[in-house]
């Protein structure tokens, strides 16, 4: 799928050819690649989404207003605050999910992970759409927002798009955004979820802990959540700071006291707690129990964890959420050690804090990171609540580099498409894979197959995949017609995190990442055979 460059005018989606795979040997020598030419045996086959950002769109947590504010610096990191696509956004996540199932139906997938910002403001609601929505069942976009009519689409202000006939907005009248006669009413409509039909982890995001993923809740928030009034407009006096995301994250409240619109008021919009947030995931149907998160998760209130149902494979999840706010990531000091003893349990050899090689007698296994931000994101140095050391992406990736078998870190946040090598003094190294949000263009997924090539190491092989949905949307009002419309209005939002260009390079989608091995890691590897249907494991 391929957005056409257009200098102006709405940009009109067409299919293109698919894509070979780019070698990247940033960590090899490519001097060497016939060692990397032999057939290899497949260890694990994947599919990483993420991002969903399912938002409760009628929420008093919305601040859709403050897109007005595009262009003034003291804004900008309070921006975006509005998708013109996202009152379509459930069919879009569906699209995506069925997208999935048709690939687990048909034996390509072993297991599927979302890497966080499953949910858009940590609401009660808006967990129980994310959930049903992966694991299947009943689905109702119009619950709690008067079919629709009580979100900004329908507000009849000319800030927002609605591709109904009827409205002359500033989205139709700026940008060439269509008209869509029915989408509205149709995207309000119940469905059937299939489920993703594959088992699958989640990650924790800052979306999924913090107000609009930026602020702490204060205490009385939920009073204000679940009430019947939605702000619309900045309260009338001027806002003379240097940057909003800070004032923000002392009080989330102090951009809502302007006017507002009645609404429904709604006990199922509170927030939940990290805790919570865990404990719902064992509470839904589909495989692993607790998709990733452990009773150790429950009894701790801690999000991170080291998954082992892959044989071969360690995945280690991370929390890198910072719960005093800011949209950026870090690690605690307590994670940060069991981090490191997690690492330790799959490295039969290792480098100790001093560079000195340790050997430890353990089993050797691959290790793929997993979390919501990224190395290039993890940079927030907000103190801690409980006034912990946090550390953040030097400090990190210094301790990823001393456990060779590390080869991947998959992750979201940034809304973008990239690959970037993080190479290893001496030799080695991992790749920090991010893929591009679900909720924004190019809505796509990325299929990850794991590969260890004897006497080399182990070929990473990332591939894109589109929505299944129609390339142009057809004048239908079905879920894959409004889905494909999502998709295309989403190709032409300049603002989004991501930008017009959030699909990334050639070398950013598919990609044959190479990563040298250790002769000891290899020899643990060369007895698996990957199975048929692979075993759920245990979690740690």
């Amino acid at each position: 799928m391929k957005s056409p460059p257009q200098e102006r005018g709405y940009r009109r989606l067409e299919p293109g050819p698919g894509e070979p795979h780019v070698g990247r040997h940033e960590l090899t020598d490519k001097d060497a690649d016939g060692k990397w030419s032999g057939h290899g045996e497949t260890l694990a086959r994947l599919i990483h989404i993420t991002d969903f950002q399912l938002a409760d769109l009628a929420s008093p947590s919305r601040v859709e207003f403050l897109q007005r504010l595009t262009g003034q610096p003291a804004w900008r990191r309070m921006l975006p605050a509005y998708r013109p696509q996202e009152f379509m956004l459930t069919q879009a996540v569906e699209a995506v999910v069925r997208t999935v199932r048709r690939e687990s139906e048909e034996g390509r997938v072993d297991f599927v992970v979302t890497t966080g910002d499953n949910t858009d403001s940590a609401q009660e609601n808006e967990l129980a759409t994310y959930l049903t929505l992966m694991n299947g069942g009943d689905i109702d976009p119009g619950h709690d927002n008067g079919g629709l009519a009580e979100t900004v689409t329908c507000s009849g202000d000319p800030a927002y798009w609605n591709p109904e006939p009827a409205s002359a907005d500033t989205w139709k009248q700026e940008y060439g955004y269509p008209d869509y006669p029915g989408a509205v009413a149709a995207a309000a409509k119940k469905f059937t979820g299939a489920g993703l039909g594959a088992p699958w982890l989640t990650c924790f995001g800052n979306h999924d802990c913090l107000v609009q993923g930026r602020a702490r809740a204060q205490a009385g928030y939920d009073d204000f959540l679940t009430a019947n009034r939605k702000p619309v407009a900045l309260p009338a006096r001027p806002y003379n700071g240097a940057d909003a995301l800070n004032d923000y994250c002392e009080d989330p409240l102090w951009v809502s006291q302007g006017p507002s619109m009645s609404i429904e008021a709604s006990p199922e919009r509170r927030m939940v707690s990290k805790k919570e947030y865990i404990e719902r995931h064992f509470e839904t149907t589909g495989v692993p129990e607790g998709h990733g998160f452990t009773a150790e998760n429950i009894s701790t209130g801690t999000a991170y964890y080291a998954y082992d149902g892959v044989p071969g494979l360690r995945v280690i999840s991370l929390d890198t959420t910072n719960p005093a706010g800011n949209v950026d990531g870090c690690v605690n000091e307590k994670q940060y050690r069991w981090l490191e003893d997690r690492l330790q349990e799959v490295h039969s050899t290792y480098l100790a804090g001093d560079g000195t090689e340790v050997s430890t007698g353990n089993e050797d296994r691959l290790v793929m990171i997993c979390s919501h931000h990224g190395l290039s994101t993890m940079t927030n140095d907000t103190p801690h609540p409980d006034g912990e050391h946090l550390y953040l992406a030097p400090d990190v990736e210094r301790l990823l580099h001393r456990f060779p078998n590390v080869v991947l870190w998959l992750s979201g946040h940034t809304h973008v498409n990239r690959i970037t090598p993080r190479p290893r003094t001496g030799g080695g190294g991992f790749w920090e894979v991010s893929t591009s949000s679900v909720a924004e263009w190019p809505v796509q997924l990325r299929t990850v197959h794991f590969t260890v090539v004897k006497n080399a190491g182990v070929r990473i092989r990332t591939t894109m995949i589109d929505s299944a949905v129609p390339v142009t949307p057809t004048g239908g009002t079905d879920l894959h017609d409004l889905a494909s419309l999502h998709r295309e209005a989403a190709a032409n939002d300049a603002g989004s995190v991501g930008g017009l260009e959030a699909e990334g390079k050639p070398a950013d989608r598919n990609a044959d990442l190479l990563v040298p091995l250790p002769s000891s890691t290899l020899n643990g590897l060369a007895g698996l055979i990957r199975l048929p249907e692979l075993s759920l494991g245990t979690n740690q």
